[in-house]
């Protein structure tokens, strides 16, 4: 009896030995694939830190290029308006001459005194020697 029992731990030691290597390996290899998965982590995380730095300098360069755009698209917006502005003016102009017809329109006495200053200086010219009565 005493070697039955013997021969019974003996087996279940051996099982135990069995098992506690079952569980070191298991526990080996799940420590290697969390180390294994960290490792993966921390090389992305370095690779989505340099691809956030590319993003931010492409996005500074950009916003450097839209500012130039902006103010391109500021003097071309002027331009535009100042254009708009001209063409408003001969417009109107257009349509002032044409409701008042140059034969039809009284002079003011201030036009009046003028014109009759340049044809008196005209004469002038003209007739140098004027004879004198």
């Amino acid at each position: 009896m005493k070697e039955a029992l013997n021969k019974t731990q003996a087996v279940a030691g051996g099982k135990g030995r069995l098992v506690r290597l079952v569980r070191h390996g298991v526990l080996a290899c799940v420590l290697a694939g969390v180390g294994a998965g960290a490792l993966a982590q921390s090389y992305d995380r370095g690779a989505q830190r340099q691809e956030a730095q590319q993003y931010r300098e492409r996005f500074q360069m950009q916003g450097q290029d839209l500012r130039g755009f902006d103010d391109r698209q500021r003097a071309y917006d002027e331009a535009r308006q100042r254009a708009f502005e001209d063409q408003q003016r001969r417009q109107m102009q257009m349509d002032r001459d044409q409701r008042e017809p140059r034969g039809e329109r009284r002079m003011t006495p201030d036009e009046r005194s003028d014109l009759r200053r340049q044809i008196n200086e005209a004469r002038k010219d003209l007739y140098p020697n004027a004879q004198r009565r």
